[in-house]
């Protein structure tokens, strides 16, 4: 016959073996009935433990933020890009759901559009500040976000979207911008903002 003290010492997972405690319940009712309390005690306390374990390792992160459904390239038309940007002669080269591409042929500037849908904005933040682009913090009508200025006319920006961001990178090349390139295109991520449904 096993000792009960010596049992729930060992692990108190075996008190819930049936047979066992059908055993101790033949020693007598009033040290069955305490085995039972004290089995059921354990073993709900230990679904309970599992079901936390579980539900706060599946639980998904939440996003930030609402998700921006925008039209094709950000909303954005070639006209208000050019006015935007002040580049002349720039017109759209390519596009597609989730990227377009602006390009003018006589200055080499360019503009592009992204829809990372599903994809942390951190890592795109983390990604461009370890490749040496400085770094500031914006925010778009609650939205959180960044511009990243390159060595050149360059910069980016990525404005949270959800569980994804939108983002517009912008390069003058030879062309002469009008203002400072991470002004320029922070207004083209405010622009997509304001023009999504």
């Amino acid at each position: 016959m096993t000792d009960v003290t010596s049992l729930a010492r060992s692990s108190p997972r075996r008190i819930c073996r049936i047979g066992m405690v059908l055993d101790v319940w033949k020693r007598g009712i009033p040290l069955g009935v305490a085995v039972l309390v004290l089995a059921a005690a354990g073993c709900s306390a230990e679904n309970s433990a599992s079901t936390l374990d579980s539900t706060s390792s599946t639980a998904a992160p939440t996003p930030a933020t609402e998700e921006l459904f925008v039209g094709e390239c950000g909303s954005m038309t070639d006209e208000q890009l050019g006015s935007i940007t002040g580049v002349p002669a720039i017109a759209s080269s390519s596009k597609n759901g989730v990227r377009c591409r602006w390009e003018a042929s006589n200055s080499g500037a360019y503009a592009m559009f992204t829809w990372y849908r599903g994809s942390p904005i951190d890592r795109e933040r983390s990604v461009a500040a370890q490749i040496g682009r400085e770094i500031a913090y914006i925010d778009v009508e609650g939205h959180p976000g960044f511009t990243a200025k390159g060595a050149d006319t360059s910069c980016e920006a990525g404005v949270e979207s959800g569980d994804g961001f939108l983002h517009w990178s912008l390069n003058y090349a030879f062309a002469v911008p009008p203002r400072d390139s991470c002004e320029v295109v922070e207004d083209l991520a405010r622009a997509t903002v304001a023009n999504a449904k």
